[in-house]
């Protein structure tokens, strides 16, 4: 059974009542919640949700930028920590904007930086999971390529630094996720997706190829949740509900 997820952003006032959310989800067979506000924890695990997730900082002003490490590795220690509190497995990190800098130094310094935070990683048992965005929406980040990401986690070599692996972002930039996915499947921990260039709701037969990446990705030993991080254009209620259709169809 293939294990999807809602990143609250993308539907949450959506749905109808808002009180009502987290069961509208859970009975659309959602089984996870992603980036939640903390005064929603409960609502969310008393519908039978996973919260999966919260976002870390570092986006724009990131690890990749050694005079911004006395700043943020406090912060991503803080996040890890409220992670850990809250039974929350992954925390989402970024690589910062690139502001002119070559990729090979941003990656010496987000490994350091990484590095760093290892150890307090390994001891909460929370993974870091680090994201590549497409530099046309988030103009200018620095990890807009998947092999930025792959690279990072390879020179780390640690399970408490993964990827948050997006489709979106990686096909909007020109990558072809279903081959950077199914080659480094251990790496990944987590998935998110959408249909391009609105970033709207995926579909088996659009510009990015659902249809083939969804299966082939299961093949390849992937066991981990898929996100629905897509912005709902007319009908968020029934946009949802087919696209949880069309992932349930082509795990079958």
């Amino acid at each position: 059974m293939i294990k999807l997820s809602v990143p609250d952003w993308c539907f949450y006032g959506k749905l109808g009542e808002s009180a009502g959310y987290y069961e509208t989800l859970k009975s659309l067979g959602v089984a996870g919640v992603e980036m939640v506000a903390p005064e929603r924890y409960a609502a969310a695990r008393t519908a039978g949700l996973e919260i999966l997730n919260l976002a870390g900082p570092g986006m724009a002003r990131g690890l990749n930028r050694l005079e911004h490490h006395a700043e943020l590795l406090p912060q991503l220690r803080d996040g890890l920590q409220q992670a850990h509190q809250n039974n929350i497995p992954l925390l989402i990190v970024f690589s910062g904007n690139r502001a002119g800098q070559e990729d090979h130094e941003g990656l010496a310094n987000c490994r350091r930086g990484f590095e760093a935070l290892l150890p307090e990683a390994e001891r909460l048992g929370v993974i870091m999971g680090f994201e590549m965005l497409n530099s046309y929406d988030h103009t200018d980040y620095q990890a807009d390529h998947g092999r930025y990401g792959f690279q990072l986690v390879e020179q780390v070599h640690s399970p408490w630094l993964k990827l948050v692996y997006d489709i979106y972002h990686t096909e909007k930039m020109g990558d072809d996720s279903l081959s950077e996915i199914t080659s480094h499947v251990d790496q990944i921990a987590h998935i998110h997706t959408a249909e391009s260039p609105k970033r709207d709701a995926p579909r088996a037969d659009g510009k990015i190829r659902y249809g083939q990446i969804v299966p082939a990705v299961l093949r390849a030993g992937y066991r981990g949740y898929w996100g629905l991080e897509f912005v709902p254009q007319s009908n968020p209620l029934e946009e949802l509900r087919a696209a949880i259709a069309m992932f349930q169809e082509l795990a079958q």
